[in-house]
């Protein structure tokens, strides 16, 4: 446990001294609340009135000129994808790996660590939207309790986790930080989860396997699907749905699993790996 806390804390060090956080946090501070103070010179409809906190008409989405919590949480896949090859391409993992007596707490320190980049993204999203409510001055009704706003971006969070680590585990096994970014875009564009699915009708299609209801359903418990229910709003995500399951119930169910096995797969096949 020491090993696994001085790595993260080491991370956060090198992190903090970089460029590039503060350009990440810059850009989610100019999307939302640089947005909501551009309503000082062209103000919203007199009438406009926030409808919650979370949902289409929500105040944290209306005050930052429609930003979406979505966009931001797939920043996550591309900060993953960018810092699956840092170590490789310094030679600073070498160095380390070489020192550690085990090299498995070194790759799950790194999932860990994108779980936690991916939540301070998140959190600076909030924070950032959340004055942007108060630069707009706009009256805020049916206001979400607590307990569902916090379901809510929890959700994405797992959400955002789970790309992310898939982005970090195809960089740290291939040492392509290239194919790691455009795996990121295909999560993002949900190209790898439809294109998997279309795959597996293809296949059913031709064998008569009559795989068509049972994939159709599967694919209700997709990340992405979830992913896209977070722009309606906390009271959407915990609503049961056509499925029988809340969207917030499905990701939980599958991203949590999910999460732990990209962790457990980065351990073993990293831990494995050759370090030339």
């Amino acid at each position: 446990m020491s090993k696994l806390v001085s790595l993260l804390r080491s991370d956060l060090h090198r992190t903090v001294r970089s460029r590039w956080p503060w350009a990440v946090l810059a850009f989610i501070a100019l999307a939302t609340l640089g947005s909501a103070v551009l309503t000082i010179w062209w103000p919203l409809d007199p009438g406009v009135v926030y409808d919650g906190l979370t949902g289409r008409s929500g105040a944290l989405r209306l005050a930052g000129r429609g930003t979406n919590i979505e966009l931001v949480v797939m920043l996550a896949p591309f900060l993953a994808a960018y810092l699956s090859t840092a170590d490789s391409d310094t030679g600073f993992d070498r160095t380390l790996l070489s020192s550690l007596r085990g090299r498995v707490v070194y790759f799950v320190e790194k999932c860990l660590f994108v779980a936690l980049l991916a939540g301070m993204v998140l959190l600076a999203y909030l924070l950032f939207s959340g004055m942007g409510v108060l630069v707009t001055m706009r009256p805020v009704v049916n206001v979400e309790p607590l307990w569902q706003v916090v379901a809510w971006a929890g959700d994405a969070w797992l959400i955002g986790c789970a790309y992310a680590l898939v982005a970090l585990l195809v960089g740290q096994l291939t040492r392509s930080r290239a194919l790691a970014l455009s795996v990121a875009f295909l999560l993002l564009s949900s190209a790898l989860e439809q294109g998997f699915f279309t795959f597996l009708l293809l296949v059913s299609d031709v064998l008569g396997l009559g795989w068509d209801s049972a994939l159709e359903a599967a694919f209700a418990w997709m990340p992405y699907v979830s992913l896209a229910s977070v722009q309606q709003g906390a009271a959407a995500m915990l609503a049961v749905d056509s499925t029988g399951v809340a969207p917030a119930l499905r990701a939980l169910v599958v991203c949590v699993p999910l999460c732990l096995g990209l962790t457990s797969i980065a351990a073993v096949a990293g831990s494995r790996r050759d370090l030339a």
